[in-house]
């Protein structure tokens, strides 16, 4: 396997400080529809791109 192309399968980890977050791919009108997703325990992975969003300690609840 190529750098090339294990650098393309990447997962991107976002560190957040939140419960809530969203997701759109982040590649502008390539991405993917914006999904809203919900840290029940300590990481959750966006559905359409396998983005890791990990909660740090100490993380607000964020509920409304």
């Amino acid at each position: 396997m190529s750098v090339q192309t294990e650098a393309a399968n990447a997962t991107e980890i976002f560190h957040v400080k939140s419960r809530a977050v969203s997701c759109d791919g982040g590649v502008g009108p390539l991405g993917h529809p914006r999904v809203y997703l919900r840290i029940l325990d300590k990481q959750i992975a966006c559905p359409y791109c396998s983005r890791l969003f990990i909660l740090e300690d100490g993380a607000t609840d964020d509920s409304h």
